[in-house]
């Protein structure tokens, strides 16, 4: 009995040995590991908002989940972090996307809220930024380096 139990001890240290050394070499090899890139995400600018179009509203039969729909024609992809909804009483709610809404130039994507009732929106300010080298003025992709 004595001799199972310690046959089981080592297969139980192999094994965690053995799942250790896949956690680090996994680790190593993931694309948020190590590498630097140039780019740095900051917020758009007006004149990157002018190639964004954006679309609210609610979907039927779900009066209190706000919809979202952009579409982007900037040269690299975007990424919307969440909305500051502008209430009819004059209160603003700060809502985050979980996760981000990531937007692909040339492309259209959708993202919801819960909570905001049809008619209580007055207005609203979505929070986005792109990719830029600090040298450059366009929006890039770092996927692209």
């Amino acid at each position: 009995m004595r001799a199972a139990k310690q046959a089981l001890l080592r297969r139980l240290a192999a094994l965690a040995v053995a799942l250790t050394g896949l956690h680090t070499l996994a680790w190593g090899w993931s694309p948020f590991g190590g590498s630097k890139t140039e780019f740095a995400e900051v917020p758009l600018l007006a004149a990157e908002w002018s190639q964004v179009q954006v679309k609210a509203g609610w979907a039927t039969g779900y009066p209190d989940d706000l919809l979202f729909e952009v579409s982007s024609q900037l040269p690299g992809p975007m990424a919307c972090h969440g909305v500051t909804i502008q209430l009819t009483s004059g209160k603003k709610i700060d809502k985050g996307f979980n996760p981000r809404l990531y937007v692909p130039s040339g492309n259209t994507k959708q993202v919801g809220v819960r909570g905001i009732a049809k008619g209580q929106m007055k207005d609203f300010t979505l929070a986005c930024g792109c990719w830029k080298k600090p040298t450059d003025t366009r929006c890039g992709n770092p996927a692209r380096q």
